[in-house]
């Protein structure tokens, strides 16, 4: 075993956007290990071929995990602390230090975010739980961000034209479930959190794709890295 251990236990859209670099050390022959924080290690049901354990489990390299930082890459053995590379290796951006620590180009990280899809769960959410049908027309919106699931609350469904559907938190569903919805809305305006990563790569057209950065520095940092046309406004 060539472990390659992961320190990026959250947030969501961190652990998405980096699954590039997951990947690559996977096509060097590593075993990639990824600890998360118990309450998103959901994300190991969709992607398989990396291991995520729980950061209260047993991995290699427990011993230094909480307190390493930087990156050591030998030939039988790897550890790369992303949470902490804006720190150790910052080259301006907070997110994209992930990769210039590593000297990895980070514009086509949304090739290497792969999943699968569960469709059973997501025709359940869309039909059943939502009540929606094919031929529903409506705004999908969201106030929800950070992995402890805060509510910005600035989204309101009586502003919209067409019904909004609001992003919930569903026992039994996660948000890989929400890839239909996010697929057949008419637009999206949502405060910027792991959404929009998930938004870049599914198969959308939107009439308007809003996305509320928390200030002009935050905006700043992000903006740069979604593909899909979208306006980014600050709240």
């Amino acid at each position: 075993m060539r472990p390659c251990v992961i320190k990026q236990a959250a947030g969501i859209g961190d652990v998405f956007f980096c699954q590039k670099i997951g990947r690559m050390m996977l096509e060097k022959g590593y075993d990639v290990i990824w600890p998360l924080r118990p309450d998103i290690h959901w994300i190991g049901e969709y992607i398989k071929d990396i291991q995520f354990p729980m950061t209260t489990q047993s991995f290699p390299m427990k011993d230094i995990y909480f307190r390493a930082s930087g990156a050591v890459i030998e030939e039988n053995g790897a550890f790369i602390s992303l949470a902490t590379a804006d720190m150790t290796h910052n080259d301006g951006k907070i997110m994209s230090s992930k990769y210039s620590m590593l000297g990895i180009d980070f514009s086509d990280w949304k090739d290497y975010f792969q999943f699968e899809r569960n469709l059973e769960k997501e025709n359940d959410l869309y039909y059943n739980v939502l009540g929606l049908k094919d031929d529903s027309e409506f705004v999908f919106i969201n106030n929800l961000y950070n992995t402890d699931i805060k509510d910005c609350e600035i989204l309101s469904p009586k502003n919209y034209d067409l019904p909004a559907v609001e992003l919930k938190i569903i026992d039994g569903f996660t948000l890989f479930d929400w890839c239909k919805v996010l697929e057949k809305a008419k637009s999206v305006f949502t405060i910027n959190t792991s959404i929009n990563y998930l938004i870049d790569v599914l198969d959308t057209s939107y009439e308007k794709y809003v996305i509320i950065a928390h200030d002009e520095k935050n905006k700043s940092e992000i903006d740069y890295l979604f593909t899909t046309p979208h306006e980014m406004i600050c709240k």
